[in-house]
């Protein structure tokens, strides 16, 4: 951040406070202040990216201002403390000497901002270890070191689409990390709210955001088991004094709200902040100028050095996937019928070998813990039967019958980046075509896969302009497409779970049966998808919503079935999907269409794509015509 120019109001603020009263700083510091080197002093200090730091001064958005994020009162001890670094000081300074260290005192309900004045050679006499509350609960967190935790992008919840991250603080004395606390922060939402009105509010700023200091393992059963999430542990690299000053920190933010951004001021965004408040070597948040993604932050504390190293821990749905997977189908049965059912166990494990039958009950007991935990189907049923599984399975000498689940290769953060730009050409019926792409996040399934979900789509604000070549006439510069957003969720069925594969999209198009016209546009779909190998198949249900004054009886509202199949690897990926409409009400497309789009990565952040569409559909008069297309793109991520 550059220096402000200091209020002039603060200034007189600054001298009046000095001339009333003269022994200011007699026991703040070791010798008296000059009056003019210390304005000048503490105009620098004002200023200095720390004191700013701890202030939560940062700007982030498209309209955003020089003032601290915080939105509580309560963070500040001068009125106009939140526009005014200097005046905030000066409070400060002033409530810190005179502090009689009751609870409620400025120098116990910021501690942070004492120690950075002290290292600054002011209140070098001031102990902190006289604030009772504050000391307790700094020894009863124990901090040795921090631990950046990275869930996986859940696409069914609204708040998590992105992903999520969070901040494990590690005991000195702690040698199991789930029993450490974590630091979280999220908005604050109504849980009456549905999640059309949890994301106009996210989206707007219509929740508080708070931090919580929470025992880790809450936010491990949270992620993992409910919401079946992966996480990456990431040690952070951080010296103690750091470390010290960030717990201090978290006890001065851990009651106040800050407005919550789902772009930008979001859980991700502001542990960055944290991290800044708690060294003058940090300045991470500074990266982010307009919006905020999880994976990005995380880059961005990669990009800094500050990664020493990474754990995986597999979600309870990953570990059962690996389990069936090296399950023959009479063990996976069994397993099943095991939970499902009433039957005795031994009935199941006579006819198994005794590696089978260890088989059979470990995969039945993380099947009852989806069943209850993930569920919530049946629990005190299935807290019962996993009792006797457990029992059953200790009886069985056989130590280990699967094999650890595998590290992924890429880390979820080692992906693409989240924006992108595009440049393609093209034919469309014998017309050729140049156009211009941006993305403003996040991935689609054809984009580089390491580091991404299998099966998942989210896009938001995507538009195209193309210029078209027209034989006779002038050429044509258009917007082809503006999707505002564009989520899909392929998650494939076993013989365990059987979740929804659903899709949902919104914003303006061209429909391909009237493509003089743009349109806006809602389609969603719903079914089933199938995982044989490394292809997986894909069978929908879906509607499509057009309006538009300019299109046949200013609507066209179709349904029917769409079937694809999806081949996702390492370097390259394959799209097939068919489609057909049926028209419902209003305009008449008669539209069925096939379309192949084929991938190759380049890098990391370079793709090659090619795209091909064959249409029929209703021209004009309403007889049945057809189109093609064919568009050759490349792609770079940033």
């Amino acid at each position: 951040l550059k220096s402000p120019m200091i209020n002039l109001s603060s200034f007189a603020l600054f001298i009046l406070l000095t001339i009333s009263s003269v022994n200011l700083f007699a026991s703040s510091k070791e010798t008296n202040l000059n009056l003019e080197n210390d304005a000048i002093f503490l105009s620098e200090l004002a200023t200095n990216r720390e004191w700013l730091d701890l202030l939560h001064y940062h700007k982030i958005g498209l309209f955003s201002f020089f003032e601290s994020q915080a939105d509580d009162p309560a963070f500040f001890l001068a009125d106009n403390g939140k526009e005014d670094p200097l005046a905030e000081l000066i409070a400060n300074i002033e409530a810190f000497n005179n502090s009689d260290y009751s609870e409620n005192s400025a120098i116990c309900l910021f501690p942070a901002r004492l120690h950075w004045l002290q290292s600054k050679g002011l209140f070098s006499s001031k102990l902190i270890k006289n604030c009772t509350a504050f000391t307790d609960w700094f020894n009863k967190i124990d901090a040795k070191s921090l631990t950046l935790a990275f869930p996986a992008a859940y696409l069914n919840s609204p708040s998590s689409m992105y992903g999520h991250t969070f901040i494990r603080i590690d005991r000195k004395s702690g040698s199991n990390s789930l029993l450490d606390y974590s630091i979280n922060y999220a908005a604050n939402a109504d849980p009456d709210d549905n999640e059309l009105v949890f994301s106009y509010k996210g989206l707007s700023g219509g929740y508080p955001g708070v931090f919580s200091v929470l025992p880790y393992y809450q936010k491990v059963t949270e992620y993992s088991f409910l919401e079946a999430r992966d996480v990456w542990e990431y040690e952070l690299s951080l010296t103690e004094a750091e470390v010290e000053q960030f717990i201090r920190h978290t006890w001065e933010v851990q009651n106040t709200h800050f407005d919550y951004y789902f772009f930008n001021e979001n859980c991700s965004y502001h542990l960055l902040t944290l991290l800044d408040a708690a060294s003058d070597r940090f300045q991470l948040s500074e990266q982010f100028s307009v919006s905020a993604i999880p994976a990005d932050t995380v880059r961005e504390i990669r990009n800094a050095g500050l990664i020493s190293k990474a754990h995986f821990r597999p979600s309870t749905m990953s570990l059962m996937s690996h389990m069936m997977e090296q399950s023959s189908s009479a063990i996976k049965a069994s397993a099943k019928t095991l939970v499902e059912d009433d039957v005795d166990i031994t009935s199941l494990t006579d006819a198994l070998s005794e590696t089978e039958q260890a088989q059979m009950l470990e995969l039945a007991y993380q099947y009852s813990r989806y069943l209850s935990v993930r569920k919530k189907k049946d629990q005190k049923r299935q807290a019962k039967k996993a009792i006797k599984i457990l029992s059953a399975r200790s009886k069985i000498d056989s130590s280990q019958v699967f094999s650890d689940y595998p590290t992924p290769k890429y880390r979820d953060d080692e992906g693409h980046h989240s924006k992108r730009v595009e440049a393609s050409f093209g034919q469309e019926n014998e017309l050729n075509f140049t156009q211009l792409g941006f993305r403003i996040a996040y991935h689609d399934r054809l984009d580089n896969l390491p580091g991404y979900l299998k099966g998942a789509k989210l896009e938001m604000f995507h538009a195209k302009v193309r210029h078209t070549e027209v034989k006779q006439g002038s050429d044509t510069t258009s917007l082809e497409k503006l999707t505002l957003i564009d989520i899909a969720s392929y998650s494939p069925r076993n013989d365990f779970v059987t979740p929804l594969s659903w899709e949902v999209s919104t914003g303006l198009k061209r429909p391909e049966a009237q493509h003089d016209e743009l349109v806006a546009y809602l389609s969603a779909g719903w079914g089933g998808s199938y995982l044989f190998g490394q292809q997986q198949f894909y069978g929908l249900g879906f509607f499509d919503l057009n309006a538009d004054d300019d299109i046949d009886k200013g609507h066209h509202f179709s349904i029917g079935p769409k079937i694809g199949w999806l081949s996702q690897h390492e370097n390259w990926s394959l799209n097939l999907e068919l489609k057909q409409n049926f028209d419902i009400s209003g305009a008449d497309y008669k539209a069925r269409s096939i379309e192949l789009g084929l991938s190759r990565n380049l890098a990391k952040h370079w793709q090659v794509r090619f795209n091909g569409q064959y249409l029929r559909h209703a021209d004009n008069q309403y007889q049945q015509d057809y189109s093609k297309s064919f568009t050759l793109s490349l792609m770079h991520y940033f």
